[in-house]
This record gives C-alpha cells, sequence and structure tokens, in this order.
C-alpha cells in the first residue's frame, strides 16, 4: 500500500468515526432534548457552576448530608444564603457568587427536602426545625455565626434564627419575607386564604404560573429545564405537602410580636412590584425592629435579585457599609 493510499484510508476511518461520534451525540442530545432531560440539565449545571468559580459540596450535619455551594476566599467572613420555599441553593447562586467576589466566604445550602437535599422522616419540618437545622449546617461547615441572607421563607427562617438562636447571626438581610400579616392581601394572598396553595406544581402549567408570580419578567426555561423542574417537582410533591402542612402557620403570621428581641442589624428588602409577598408587609417589620433599615428595588418582583439584580445588590452593600461589614468587616461596633 502506498502511503497516499494510507492516508486516504486514515481519513476515512476517521471521517467515519467523526461521523459516528457525531450522529451518537445527536441522538444523545435528542433523548435529553425529549425523554430524559437530566442529560443535559445536569452537566450544564457544573458548567454553571465551573463558570462561576462555586464549589458544588456536601457535609454531613447531624446524621444529614447538606448539599450546598460554596465561594470565596476561604478564610473569608461568612455569610450565608438561604433559598425560597420550592427552589434550592442554585436559587441563591448568582448572589453567592456576587458576594464571594467581595471578599466574602459565601454558603449556600439546599435546605431539607428542597433540591438535593432529602426530606429528614421522622421530623415535622417546621419553623423550629428548620432554624436547628440551619445552626447545625452553619457548625458543620465552621461558620458558628455569620451574616445571613435569606429570601421568602428563607428570609422568614433567618429572622427566626435571630430570634431563637441570636447569637448566630451577625448581620440579617430578608429578602422578600413572609412571616407577618400585611395590610394589603394580593391575589396571591387571597389564595392561600381559601386553603389553596398557589406554589404547588404538578405539572408543566403549574410550573410556568408560579413563574409568573414571583418574576416581573419571568425567564425563558428551555424546554428540557422546564421538564427536570417539573419532574423534580413531582417527585417530592408529597413531602413537600407535609412541608407545606407544618410551615404554614408561620408563613402567614409565625413572626407578628416576636422580632422585639431581634438585636442584629437588620435590613428589609422588597420588590416594589412583589406579588407574593406584597411590600406592604415591610410596615409590619419595621414596626417590630425599629431600628431596622429598609429598601424597595424598582422594577422587581418577588425574587427581587432576578428582576432586578444591581439595584438589589447595591442596597445589600449599602446596607452592610452601615453595619461596617461592606467589605467582610464584623459588625460589633455597630450593634
Amino acid at each position: 500500500m502506498t502511503r497516499a493510499a494510507g492516508s486516504r484510508r486514515f481519513l476515512r476511518r476517521a471521517a467515519a468515526a467523526v461521523g459516528i461520534a457525531s450522529v451518537s451525540f445527536a441522538a444523545l442530545a435528542a433523548y435529553g432534548w425529549w425523554v430524559e432531560p437530566a442529560i443535559i440539565v445536569v452537566p450544564l449545571r457544573q458548567v454553571a457552576y465551573l463558570s462561576s468559580g462555586v464549589d458544588s459540596l456536601a457535609i454531613e450535619a447531624d446524621g444529614h448530608r447538606w448539599p450546598y455551594l460554596a465561594t470565596g476566599p476561604v478564610d473569608g467572613p461568612p455569610i450565608v444564603f438561604l433559598h425560597g420555599f420550592g427552589t434550592s441553593k442554585d436559587a441563591m447562586m448568582q448572589l453567592a457568587t456576587e458576594f464571594g467576589r467581595r471578599g466574602w466566604r459565601a454558603y449556600a445550602p439546599d435546605l431539607p427536602a428542597f433540591g438535593e437535599h432529602a426530606y429528614h422522616e421522622g421530623h415535622v419540618h417546621d419553623a423550629a426545625f428548620y432554624v436547628h437545622a440551619v445552626g447545625a449546617f452553619m457548625d458543620a461547615v465552621g461558620a458558628p455565626h455569620a451574616t445571613v441572607v435569606g429570601t421568602s421563607m428563607g428570609g422568614a427562617l433567618a429572622c427566626e434564627l435571630s430570634i431563637e438562636d441570636p447569637e448566630r447571626v451577625d448581620a440579617l438581610l430578608m429578602l422578600s419575607p413572609a412571616g407577618v400579616v400585611p395590610s394589603v392581601r394580593n391575589e396571591f394572598m387571597r389564595h392561600v386564604d381559601a386553603g389553596e396553595n398557589p406554589l404547588d406544581i404538578a405539572s408543566e402549567e403549574d410550573f410556568l404560573r408560579v413563574m409568573n408570580y414571583v418574576f416581573v419578567r419571568p425567564p425563558k426555561v428551555p424546554a428540557p429545564f422546564l421538564r427536570w423542574f417539573v419532574d423534580a417537582a413531582r417527585a417530592r410533591r408529597p413531602q413537600t405537602l407535609e412541608v407545606v402542612e407544618a410551615m404554614k402557620p408561620f408563613l402567614v403570621d409565625g413572626l407578628v410580636g416576636r422580632m422585639g428581641s431581634v438585636a442584629a442589624p437588620t435590613l428589609v428588602l422588597y420588590g416594589a412590584l412583589d406579588a407574593v409577598t406584597d411590600p406592604s408587609m415591610m410596615k409590619c417589620f419595621v414596626a417590630e425592629i425599629p431600628s431596622a433599615r429598609t429598601a424597595l428595588v424598582p422594577d422587581a418582583g418577588h425574587v427581587a435579585f432576578s428582576d432586578n439584580f444591581p439595584g438589589t445588590v447595591r442596597a445589600m452593600c449599602e446596607f452592610l457599609e452601615w453595619t461596617g461589614q461592606a467589605r467582610g468587616g464584623h459588625p460589633a461596633a455597630a450593634r
């Protein structure tokens, strides 16, 4: 065989191999797109973590596995992000990344029964349970006290942590928190008053409805991600409904009359267009925590940091500067 003939044979085989690989990849992508979206979604999540400089980790606390995200210098002052109902650590990744870049050691866990964190069998998942669990997580990652940021349900739990275990909370930032009774009963609240669960997801239509509630401009969700989210919600729906029943009394009015003991510097932030936790709730928090600072983020809904990320971060940083923590300082002098 001549050298030229050998080269042609090699090229034909290489082309065939590339063709087979391309067809296989296309078939895998099609299968992931239409049948098993996790094939696409899970690797893309890992890419997002890597591109953001976020570590996806897990640690044991109180005998349970806690998946969490961590970013920022390991010797930076700790800041803990608590997600809202029905979401996960991934919802807090953008904020965690931003504060990690500002010198904080940021932690964003999956709370029990959400994301990749299993339901804790044999436990009633009420506010007292979550506060104890968050404390155990903080101890496990070596942050027994920290600046604590929570959104929606996570905001109410952050406040409860400040009430029940005040030494853990250096500063308290509540983003669209629940737990109080506002003077305005919006459409979402009227559904809750009627005994409904507007955040229940059993279908793709439910998911899109929830997106319209929580975002002013709902992000477009590619089909594989939509199916993956809905499949995950369906799989854990029985446990989620148990959490709803256990947490509902607390999320409706569980903080009322109890916030006078909050000693940590406090920020209460709402999106001006929040259709879930109405911005009128802000007055309820200020009535009980007179020293609290407030921020109303324009052009933002329930997930203010998604609708208006720069405005939300600006308000958070201005508050932390006021406490002496703009670059991760300790707030002791501000107390």
